[in-house]
């Protein structure tokens, strides 16, 4: 279940970010065109390959292409408001971020996999709100704060994404332990 929301989170999240960044009319500098595309496309590419590579733990190379080919995906949605610069930079770090998260995801245990996608999950939200922020400080004029620019809803979807995740990763860790103590048990029997 939390691999299935963690997924859904960075789509829907990449989308949304594409939507934001084309709905405004600013000019983005070129140290933000390769900023923000190169931070979303490394934590959503890792996100993607660490929760493809929880799928398919004994498959290195399988749950690889698959996490670069994906993330790819995710990519062109963060990068393809910043130009061809912005796109390369986000195809770039994903690529990356995508064979790192694969390659941890095959390592870890089921218990510290539950801990390290709610953790890049976490990471994820972070970034992302932090460059929407970016973004809107960049299009703003300079008399208003940027906290204050956005509705609540921004805010309180940012929490609930984070309670989200935070409750769905506590419940499947609890699961886990459960199954863990019900094997151990029956094998000392």
């Amino acid at each position: 279940m939390l691999l299935i929301v963690s997924l859904l989170m960075v789509v829907g999240y990449s989308i949304y970010f594409l939507i934001n960044s084309r709905a405004k009319d600013h000019k983005v500098n070129s140290s933000l065109a390769k900023c923000i595309p190169m931070m979303l496309g490394m934590t959503g590419g890792t996100t993607i390959g660490l929760v493809i590579a929880s799928w398919i733990p004994d498959r290195l190379a399988v749950s690889t292409i698959l996490a670069i080919v994906f993330s790819m995906g995710t990519a062109f949605l963060v990068g393809a408001g910043f130009g061809l610069s912005g796109l390369i930079e986000a195809q770039a770090s994903s690529l990356m971020g995508a064979m790192m998260g694969a390659m941890l995801g095959v390592m870890l245990s089921a218990d510290e996999m539950i801990l390290m996608v709610m953790a890049m999950d976490a990471i994820y939200l972070v970034s992302i709100y932090a460059m929407i922020l970016m973004l809107s400080k960049d299009s703003m004029a300079r008399k208003q704060s940027v906290l204050k620019s956005k509705p609540a809803s921004f805010y309180v979807t940012f929490l609930l994404s984070i309670c989200l995740i935070g409750t769905v990763g506590i419940l499947q860790k609890e699961n886990i332990k459960v199954e863990v103590d019900t094997m151990h048990h029956n094998h000392e029997h």
